[in-house]
């Protein structure tokens, strides 16, 4: 029989070489003493999480003099571990301190994770899915609150667009910046401005080489930016009032959603009477936008400022078709879940077989924790 200990360093370099996240490299790690002594500590790389160190926008005196700006690639991943009450699971991102050690933070505030910092997951008798990438841009810039200037630092999500090259340095992307839509290209290393017929912007996200962004109307107006900065829109969804709030979500790599939320009042149990309303891109011919009565075994997840579709199947509890969002609380926040089916919101706890629930209980936060 083969004794797999004895690979030859080289050999164990070539393997870690292709991983694409440092959990791959904790688990190659952990095999033997001899390849821990052969593969050093992961440590971020090509394709996991890098800072990339931006010129300004431009001379608008709000940067004050500012040469930079830092770009950050944010690695997220669906983090799946077992409790005595059964498995759950955690929804991670993963960035990379001052002083080079990796951190954990929460991608969507609210599921189950917050940035804390000191928590140490036990990644070896868990599983873990990569759930692809989120960019944001860091700059500082002066502003006025309460009739007050003051100078502050500003994290945007930004939609990302890259091209084939060996660093991985080859990309486009769009940013807004101070309520303004910039493009930023790193052949040129400069911003240019997108002069775009809509004055504000709700999301954006980038889908099949292009960029999409829908704007503030509350009608489904999504504007298709190209790399070329050619603007062009989709037909607006009609409906018969404004909705509360729009998003864009990336199925896959194949397709592209639409989410519409509806909210009848401010105070915070409306949120039970939150519903939504789902439609995908059909590209064939004149893209518009087709109404989806069915999501089938897929879950849409609503953060913050980040959002993904997955296969309900991989989260423990979950069910399919459904709506997965964030009911904001002074006290606390709640998972809710609206049932495209049904059309019913529920508070994920109530309907979820999961004792977890993305972590929202206590009990089974306690057991992710390698260090307890």
């Amino acid at each position: 029989m083969v004794d797999w200990s004895l690979l030859p360093k080289d050999l164990l370099e070539l393997i870690n070489g292709r991983f694409e996240t440092c959990f791959e490299t904790v688990h190659l790690r952990s095999v033997c003493s001899l390849w821990r002594s052969a593969v050093p500590r992961p440590r971020y790389k090509h394709g996991l999480g890098v800072d990339y160190l931006l010129p300004i926008f431009s001379d608008n005196p709000r940067f004050k003099g500012d040469k930079i700006c830092i770009l950050k690639k944010i690695p997220n991943f669906l983090f799946r571990y077992q409790t005595p009450f059964g498995a759950d699971c955690l929804i991670i991102g993963i960035s990379e301190s001052t002083s080079g050690k990796q951190k954990l933070v929460s991608s969507l505030p609210g599921f189950g994770f917050t940035s804390e910092y000191g928590k140490v997951l036990n990644t070896l008798s868990s599983q873990i899915i990569p759930l692809g990438h989120n960019y944001v841009v860091n700059f500082s810039a002066t502003t006025t609150i309460n009739y007050r200037t003051i100078r502050r630092t500003f994290s945007e999500r930004v939609a990302f667009v890259p091209f084939d090259s060996e660093d991985g340095r080859d990309f486009t992307l769009v940013a807004g910046v101070l309520d303004t839509l910039m493009m930023y290209r790193s052949r040129e290393e400069r911003w240019i401005k997108i002069e775009s017929p809509f004055r504000s912007y709700q999301d954006m996200v980038s889908f099949k080489g292009k960029f999409y962004v829908v704007d503030k109307s509350g009608r489904g107006r999504v504007f298709v930016i190209e790399p070329s900065l050619e603007v062009s829109e989709i037909n607006s969804v009609t409906q018969s009032h404004e909705c509360y709030w729009e998003t864009l979500v990336v199925s896959g790599d194949y397709e592209l959603l639409l989410v519409q939320r509806f909210t009848p009042g401010e105070d915070h149990d409306e949120h039970m009477h939150t519903w939504f309303t789902v439609f995908r891109l059909e590209e064939e011919g004149q893209r518009r936008w087709v109404r989806v009565t069915d999501l089938e075994d897929q879950v849409v997840f609503l953060g913050i400022n980040w959002n993904f579709c997955y296969s309900a199947k991989e989260v423990p509890g979950v069910k399919g078709n459904c709506v997965m969002f964030i009911q904001s609380n002074i006290i606390s926040d709640r998972i809710l879940v609206f049932d495209v089916g049904t059309r019913k919101t529920t508070q994920a706890a109530t309907i979820c077989s999961s004792v977890g629930v993305l972590g929202e209980k206590e009990e089974s936060i306690r057991f992710c924790d390698a260090s307890s």
